[in-house]
């Protein structure tokens, strides 16, 4: 049963897009090198190895990370949660499939980024802020003042860097924090703030700031590359079927590897399960594995080029609708999300019904529906990046006093959630496809739409907050 509900979540989840993207490259003529019935049928491969990973994390991924959080936060060992933070956010990110995608097509425009190495940096930044976020907690650092300094210290340091690698590494920020990640940020997170006294706002954050350490961790491995070797490299698509699906098995099986060891490590010699549920997990682990090829096969043979031929297409005819489609695009997307459907339940359980569910998604859902539109205002426009980060992340940083400090944690967590499977597989290659036509640097404003999806959340859940904490004060003041 739990196969068919999650069958259903992603099926809500993928459908609007695929109906919406059918219907204009009917229209525009974008089934070329990839037919009508090949990208249908990639369609349906991708919700069925979506569903049959989400449904393997569930049984393997959840459970062990639950419990692995319950067996290292009980003991109480600073020491020793630091480092299994550090150790598990490398881990996870390392078979993060959004993250996978991203670095595939980032070593497609810049020949210097080599895909392993970028995953790698991204895990490491992971590990380092899940460790830090831990500290925060246990010393009692307040929230809003150590988001502030470290969005300070990535927007300084973009500001020396080429716009190429501001923009990639916004995006690497953004597509960290997928269904991997978050069961194991989230167990560990919990148990801190239990730890801490369990204080309300302590809660959550833990995702947000995990999502820092890979800008900051990019931006640094920025320095060490060729930074004027920029190269817009099309896909030619004469790889065949078996080739895209060999590469794939060979990507996942080294990613998977880590985190399989760690699980039956876990399995049988930490946490020291029964045969069944340490079967369970195992099957598990084989749906999971299985499910990311399936889903990678799908995107790389038809999904990610019929988006990047329909992306190019609009822009080449009718650019303008691209700004209107990006905001369809970006509402359906985030209404569709079910990270985001898990976040504000638990926001609404949380605040005892106090922060509603439906008002939540809807300013997230207006949030990443402007931040996909700018993106693509500024594909059009040829505008740098930096003129849309700045004034975001500055109206953050003016707001964040005035938030309470609850809404501070499941602002910049919403950011991280928001950017689901859709945003690397689908809207990335239609904006680096747009952009290859239209823009006179594709290969910096190719990216930098994830990044844009990851700030604007925050900043749309900070008003929410602001006008919560006015209404709670005026509700105290009647009372009184």
């Amino acid at each position: 049963m739990g196969f068919f509900k999650k069958f259903k979540e992603v099926l809500l989840s993928v459908m609007p897009i695929v109906v919406i993207a059918t219907i204009l490259g009917i229209v525009y003529g974008a089934f070329l090198s990839v037919s009508l019935i090949s990208f249908l049928l990639s369609s349906f491969l991708l919700v069925f190895g979506l569903t049959l990973f989400l449904f393997g994390v569930d049984m393997a991924f959840l459970p062990i990370g639950n419990q692995l959080g319950a067996r290292i936060t009980e003991r109480k060992n600073v020491t020793l949660l630091l480092l299994s933070g550090f150790m598990l956010g490398v881990v996870v990110t390392v078979a993060e499939p959004d993250i996978r995608v991203l670095a595939g097509q980032i070593s497609q425009i810049n020949s210097d980024v080599n895909s392993s190495s970028f995953v790698f940096v991204i895990a490491m930044g992971v590990g380092l802020f899940m460790a830090l976020s831990y500290i925060r907690a246990l010393s009692g650092i307040s929230i809003k003042l150590f988001i502030a300094v470290f969005i300070l210290l990535t927007i300084g340091f973009s500001l020396f860097l080429p716009e190429f690698f501001v923009s990639v590494s916004y995006d690497a920020g953004g597509a960290t924090t997928g269904p991997l990640a978050v069961p194991f940020i989230l167990a560990l997170g919990m148990g801190v703030s239990s730890v801490h006294g369990n204080k309300e706002e302590d809660s959550f954050g833990f995702t947000g700031i995990a999502s820092i350490g890979p800008v900051l961790a990019v931006m640094v491995y920025s320095i060490f590359l060729d930074k004027g070797s920029v190269e817009v490299i099309l896909e030619s698509g004469e790889e065949s079927l078996l080739g895209i699906l060999l590469t794939v098995i060979k990507s996942v099986s080294s990613s998977l590897l880590p985190i399989a060891v760690l699980s039956i490590i876990s399995i049988f010699f930490i946490l020291k399960l029964p045969k069944i549920k340490s079967s369970k997990i195992i099957v598990g682990l084989f749906y999971s594995y299985f499910g990311i090829i399936l889903f990678l096969f799908a995107v790389e043979s038809a999904f990610m080029p019929v988006a990047r031929t329909l992306g190019g297409l609009i822009a080449l005819h009718t650019p303008v609708l691209l700004i209107i489609l990006g905001f369809v695009f970006g509402t359906v997307v985030v209404l569709a999300e079910p990270a985001i459907w898990v976040l504000t339940e638990e926001v609404e359980e949380k605040s005892e019904g106090k922060i509603k569910k439906k008002l939540m998604m809807l300013f997230i859902a207006l949030g990443v529906a402007v931040a996909v539109s700018l993106s693509m205002v500024r594909i059009i426009t040829g505008i740098h990046i930096l003129f849309f980060i700045i004034p975001i992340y500055a109206l953050i940083l003016l707001l964040l006093p005035f938030v309470p400090p609850l809404f501070a944690g499941i602002a910049f967590d919403s950011g991280g959630v928001a950017t689901g499977p859709m945003s690397s597989t689908f809207l990335l290659p239609l904006v680096s496809g747009a952009s290859f036509v239209v823009a006179a640097n594709p290969g910096s404003m190719a990216f930098g739409m994830i990044g844009l999806i990851a700030a604007m959340p925050i900043l749309a859940l900070e008003i929410l907050g602001v006008i919560y904490g006015v209404k709670t004060k005026k509700e105290k003041g009647v009372d009184k």
